[in-house]
């Protein structure tokens, strides 16, 4: 090893003695979670697969930044390749398995795995990111917005020798494939290196998400999905002849087959069922196995997300639909992390209410027919932590006001069960995006929340994913409005059930701290508490002063602020507005150098909070961004969280 392994990078070294170490039983604590325990709990990321199979890079905490780890892929000790005070991401193998490349802090970096020879590949103000090799490892695209937008650039890649430290590359500066004006949201390479697929969306139509092939040498484009619909995520066939992707045509993501002209189309998942996600993010996209025989995609239903395989039909093949059969072995979120190169198995990674993220082998349907098992690589949960006792999700569906079903996560502490149940404070929250759902999946502060005695109920209001594209689309011109009134609506009905005392909260992180602004100003009374961690409290002003990725979204859904029939719905939608409304004592918290959410926002509703005579508490966090990056951040906002449900919404206080 050339560093010390410490934190998440232990966990995974588990993996290989195992949950019992040379026969000794491991005890587990069942005294409950703490936060100490809780913040310790660090699952590794970013898992790659090398191009033989053989070993797995991913990232994992060490000394206190983020740095590079080595396995073999069947599991075994991992090694770390990176050492220093800047955090390392999204390591990237090339063709060779020789290298990866990977970002810290904005620049790209390569690093030789057997001499651990570090050297820069692409340096800039603006930042860097998302590196990605073509076939022959002879260069590497990434994106920078050095021109203002997020651009693909591609620039020859450090020559290494055998020994010594790479060389620089034959050309130093990086050249644009793509024009200023357009921002890329991903991009893979072709088989052959000539091609490289990205997505993008494209002014003035913000509600399509556009694939193109662009040519690497000449950077000619060529559009091949994405004039009619949200389609994204697309992953090239072995042999070239086409790409996967996901599209929504059909109102749900399904998984589609398109020719490199993109003329030839064969959609492969049906039904009301979402096979993908908008972002078309890395683990969700569908994948095709290294033959090109089967593929792998994700199914979301009931808040868990399944891993598919299915058979890929012969080309031309009309008929829709393709064969496919589970194969996670529990339920819970799924991601696919990449195929066995002999297509025999897929890494992929799971995790559930009582289960953090760890790397899986799961074997195709037919080796398992033959006896093969899914197999544990990682295990990240410390022995010490008993989960026989944690809070599990049940799924839960009301009508709102205006009749739309609305469906959710609810998480009941072990004393509001059983034949002694007594009745419980609810917290009530709501995802971030706010595309973008609340899973079943692992939440330590919800488990928590949960131990001391506070119900927790997750809502997928109106705009959430997961439900199709009508019930996506159906917070357009009502952000803050129609979707918080889903929130205090399911808060409704939270306090009519037998479980539930009537004392409500709101808790909500990014869009779902607005969200606790929003239905504090709108249904005052009904509230005890309000937690708003880095959420907006004015979308006009966000608009005008938030990074760009934020922006593009508000007007998707909102349109220009500036335009007149706009302007009454951005205002509306603004609780900075109504802050003489609120009641709640609210616990506000923010990373100072936020540039999704920027600090303002939280300055704005805090000078409006003082203006009014509200009771708030506030705290910075003076080196986060858009979340808590920093274990101990974490585990300091947990607690802070905690201490204030527990006084406003446990203890009977009255604060008039």
């Amino acid at each position: 090893m050339t560093g010390p392994m410490r934190h998440g990078a232990r966990a995974v070294a588990e993996a290989a003695r195992g949950a019992q170490e040379n026969g000794r039983i491991h005890r587990p604590s069942r005294d409950g979670l703490t936060i100490e325990q809780a913040g310790a709990i660090e699952a590794p990321r970013e898992y790659r697969l090398s191009p033989d199979g053989r070993r797995v890079a991913f990232t994992a905490e060490a000394a206190g930044a983020r740095q590079i780890f080595m396995m073999a892929s069947r599991g075994g000790y991992p090694e770390q390749l990176t050492a220093t005070d800047k955090s390392a991401s999204d390591p990237q193998w090339s063709p060779d398995g020789r290298r990866i490349a990977f970002v810290r802090d904005e620049a790209i970096w390569m690093i030789d795995v057997e001499g651990a020879h570090q050297a820069p590949v692409s340096q800039h103000p603006a930042g860097n990111r998302s590196p990605r090799w073509c076939a022959d490892g002879h260069q590497i695209a990434f994106i920078s917005r050095r021109r203002g937008w997020d651009q693909l650039w591609v620039v020859d890649a450090p020559v290494p020798r055998r020994g010594r430290p790479a060389t620089r590359p034959r050309s130093a500066e990086p050249i644009p494939l793509t024009a200023p004006g357009v921002d890329v949201d991903e991009f893979v390479w072709s088989p052959d290196g000539r091609q490289i697929a990205v997505t993008s969306q494209r002014l003035p139509d913000l509600l399509t998400s556009q694939i193109h092939l662009v040519d690497a040498v000449t950077a000619r484009e060529l559009l091949i999905a994405g004039e009619d619909a949200w389609e994204t995520a697309p992953r090239w066939l072995p042999d070239g002849s086409g790409l996967l992707m996901v599209s929504d045509r059909d109102g749900w993501f399904q998984v589609v087959r398109i020719s490199a002209d993109g003329k030839e189309r064969a959609v492969l998942t049906t039904g009301r069922r979402e096979h993908g996600e908008p972002g078309g993010g890395w683990g969700y996209a569908p994948v095709p196995s290294p033959d090109g025989k089967l593929f792998a995609c994700v199914e979301i239903r009931d808040g868990l997300v399944d891993l598919l395989i299915g058979e890929l039909p012969a080309q031309g093949a009309s008929e829709a639909g393709a064969r496919t059969a589970v194969v996670n072995p529990f339920e819970g979120a799924w991601m696919t992390v990449g195929w066995m190169p002999d297509a025999s198995a897929i890494l992929a990674i799971g995790r559930g209410d009582r289960a953090p993220d760890d790397l899986w082998l799961l074997p195709v349907p037919e080796a398992a027919a033959q006896g093969a098992k899914p197999r544990q690589l990682t295990h990240s949960l410390p022995t010490v932590v008993d989960t026989a006792h944690f809070a599990t999700g049940t799924r839960i569906a009301f009508e709102a006001r205006d009749g739309l079903r609305i469906e959710g996560n609810l998480y009941l502490p072990s004393n509001a069960t059983g034949e002694e149940a007594v009745r419980v404070p609810c917290l009530v929250h709501s995802h971030g995006g706010p595309t973008s759902q609340a899973l079943r999946d692992w939440l330590p502060f919800r488990q928590l929340v949960a131990e001391a005695g506070i119900a927790f109920l997750s809502v997928d209001f109106r705009g959430s994913t997961g439900y199709g594209r009508d019930f996506r689309w159906a917070n357009r011109g009502e952000w803050g409005h129609a979707d918080a009134f889903d929130v205090i609506d399911a808060a409704r009905w939270a306090a009519t059930q037998p479980w539930c005392d009537g004392r409500l909260a709101h808790y909500g992180a990014s869009y779902g701290g607005y969200m606790t602004l929003c239905v504090l100003t709108e249904e005052p009374s009904l509230w005890r508490a309000g937690i708003d961690l880095y959420g907006d409290s004015d979308i006009t002003e966000s608009y005008r002063h938030g990074d760009r990725l934020g922006r593009i979204d508000l007007e998707r859904m909102m349109g220009r602020p500036d335009d007149p029939a706009a302007a009454e719905a951005y205002r509306r939608g603004s609780p900075l507005h109504r802050v003489e409304r609120i009641e709640a004592p609210l616990l506000i918290m923010h990373g100072r150098k936020d540039k999704r959410v920027v600090p303002l926002m939280t300055e704005k509703i805090v000078e409006a909070l003082e203006i009014e005579g509200k009771h708030y508490q506030l705290n910075w966090y003076d080196e986060e961004p858009h979340g808590w990056q920093k274990r101990d951040n974490r585990r300091d906002a947990w607690k802070r969280c905690l201490e204030f449900l527990k006084r406003f919404l446990l203890e009977q206080v009255d604060e008039d």
